[in-house]
């Protein structure tokens, strides 16, 4: 299926405005996800209170969510921590990603990057 698509040629204004019209969603996320911020063990009660006042240096935070993924079946398998900020504004992600993105909390460098919101929104923290 996806073959398909890559070799499918777009004709017509309307049909070239309603794929950039797509793009352009898609880059308009509100949401930014932190990777390697904290370990399992390293969660707390003040994480998500300290990572909203951060955030909002950069914007109005909506939320934050603190989720704890299992990388595998085995009982004993790694469990990596992602922190979702969904801000007001995809302007104001954007700041929070440029003064984030490599930066070190707590010993480990930071990874800060834009989140899909049709993912977001149906609640796919898997990605």
């Amino acid at each position: 299926m996806l073959s398909e698509q890559e070799h499918m040629s777009i004709s017509g204004s309307s049909a070239r405005h309603m794929v950039m019209q797509k793009l352009l969603r898609k880059q308009e996320s509100t949401v930014m996800v932190l990777r390697n911020m904290v370990d399992p063990k390293d969660i707390d009660d003040d994480l998500e209170g300290e990572v909203t006042e951060e955030c909002g240096k950069f914007g109005a935070v909506n939320r934050v969510i603190i989720y704890q993924e299992k990388q595998g079946e085995e009982e004993d398998a790694e469990i990596i921590v992602k922190i979702f900020v969904e801000f007001s504004m995809a302007s104001e992600t954007h700041k929070a990603i440029q003064a984030l993105n490599g930066r070190w909390f707590a010993g480990r460098k930071v990874v800060a990057e834009v989140y899909d919101q049709e993912r977001f929104d149906n609640s796919d923290l898997s990605a």
